[in-house]
């Protein structure tokens, strides 16, 4: 049991939210939140995946990442065009090149890594714990990429996804650490341009703080809409768009004005 106006004056040195990566996002009270589950959520090939990857990258924080959805080599390849600013095809054939390959990931050291294809959440709590002991604190940010790969035996299927949901609640909360989970949204639901909040599979929708939907329909630009946000303005429409630049082939994403 804890008094607030005490644990205010004791000063918590924890930050609310991880550094911003993208001020159009922050401009409309979009952030990762410490203590928080964010969804990331849009249809396959959407570039919710790339999106989560140059965050971790760009915040800079200890991360732990659960890649059940890519395969290591094909993460490393992303990672290495991210950070290079080369495209993915010319970046391949570089990676045949270990020293020089090394060289070029260690920039992304502050990630750590997962690739199990389907995580439980014994395998999550193992890792969170691993993670600990190796660097004696807590991941400040932690990708579950995706949701769906995750594997929790509790109900149906989608019952078993918001049981996995709250259990990640509870561990944002031990640990202070900012959740980003990837969901799919249906296919069949249009976008506004953005899917809405009621396209998201299983309607996971209760227990992040936040929701961002994407949509890459323009071509060159990423489009993320809150469709919901419990700390700032949301349009579960999908509507209320902030378009970035995205350039996947080289894995470049970026506010408008630093285009």
């Amino acid at each position: 049991m804890r008094s607030l106006h005490r644990a205010v004056k004791a000063g918590n040195k924890i930050a609310a939210t991880l550094p911003n990566v993208y001020q159009s996002l922050a401009a409309r009270q979009i952030h990762l939140r410490r203590g928080e589950i964010t969804m990331l959520s849009g249809p396959p090939g959407a570039g919710k995946s790339t999106l989560a990857l140059h965050w971790a990258l760009k915040a800079q924080r200890p991360t732990l990442y659960f890649s059940a959805d890519t395969h290591e080599h094909t993460m490393a390849l992303r990672l290495a065009s991210m950070i290079t600013d080369v495209d993915q095809s010319q970046v391949e054939p570089m990676m045949g090149d270990a020293d020089w390959a090394a060289e070029v990931l260690a920039q992304a050291k502050h990630i750590r890594w997962c690739f199990e294809s389907a995580p439980s959440l014994a395998d999550i709590e193992l890792e969170i714990d691993a993670f600990t002991e190796l660097y004696g604190q807590y991941p400040e940010l932690v990708v579950i990429d995706n949701l769906i790969d995750c594997t929790h035996t509790d109900g149906d299927s989608w019952e078993s996804l918001r049981s996995l949901l709250r259990e990640f609640k509870w561990w944002a909360r031990e640990t202070s650490a900012s959740f980003l989970t990837l969901h799919h949204t249906s296919e069949g639901v249009p976008g506004n341009p953005a899917p809405p909040r009621s396209a998201i599979m299983g309607k996971l929708a209760q227990t992040p703080a936040c929701i961002l939907t994407v949509t890459n329909s323009n071509p060159g630009f990423l489009g993320v809409c809150a469709v919901k946000n419990r700390y700032g303005p949301a349009d579960p429409s999908g509507g209320a768009v902030s378009w970035l630049v995205y350039e996947p082939a080289r894995m470049h994403i970026a506010d408008l004005e630093t285009r």
